[in-house]
């Protein structure tokens, strides 16, 4: 679970690019090109400056709450795990774009910053690694590059939508790797709960 793979992997779930490319294209798909780029770059400097909030507010959640980093796992795991089977059984539609065309800044505000790029999910990702980074000498720096780079990867998903749209068949294939994806989140959220039962010492003779 402290592998700079995993936190990589976690992260590519949560905040990546992948599930923001149907989202970002309902939304602005009767918006010029101009508005859309605006709406890019505003997006992603909020989003920056959440992510940069949620980072510096881990640590202080678990010196004042003084929470156990087994309860941190079991609680991420859920919320990975949930964040999945919200995908594979979803209830709520997609952003539309609107009748009336809100300004760039109210669009890249929500939903376009939260809960495009920034869901709650991301949002617990980000909560659970500052927490357990202590236990991982190093770790910080690998959060805030992961972190670094799918805002990046976000900005350009979004800045460059209408040359990423037209690559034939893209749709569909976000759409069956994105099944592969939630199948992944929802293993690992389920890997995450098991290492903390073993911490714990609620499961013996099990190796992660």
């Amino acid at each position: 679970m402290e592998t700079e793979e995993f936190i990589f992997t976690i992260f590519f779930l949560t905040l990546g690019p992948i599930k923001i490319i149907p989202a970002f294209v309902n939304l602005t798909q009767t918006m010029e090109l101009k508005f859309k780029r605006e709406l890019a770059i505003k997006g992603i400097a909020i989003a920056a400056g959440i992510c940069f909030y949620v980072f510096l507010l881990g640590r202080n959640l678990i010196e004042k709450y003084h929470i156990s980093l087994e309860g941190i796992e079991i609680a991420g795991g859920l919320v990975l795990l949930i964040s999945a089977l919200n995908m594979i059984f979803p209830t709520a539609q997609p952003p539309k774009a609107p009748e009336f065309q809100p300004t760039a800044l109210k669009l890249a505000i929500t939903p376009v910053a939260t809960p495009m790029v920034v869901p709650p999910v991301g949002v617990a990702a980000i909560l659970i690694f500052v927490i357990l980074a202590p236990r991982y000498p190093g770790r910080d720096i690998v959060i805030a590059y992961a972190l670094a780079l799918m805002l990046v990867l976000d900005f350009l998903v979004m800045f460059f939508i209408d040359k990423i749209m037209k690559v034939p068949g893209l749709l569909l294939l976000l759409n069956v790797f994105g099944k592969v994806l939630v199948f992944t989140q929802a293993a690992l959220a389920i890997q995450v709960i098991l290492v903390a039962f073993k911490s714990l010492g609620v499961i013996k003779g099990w190796s992660s």
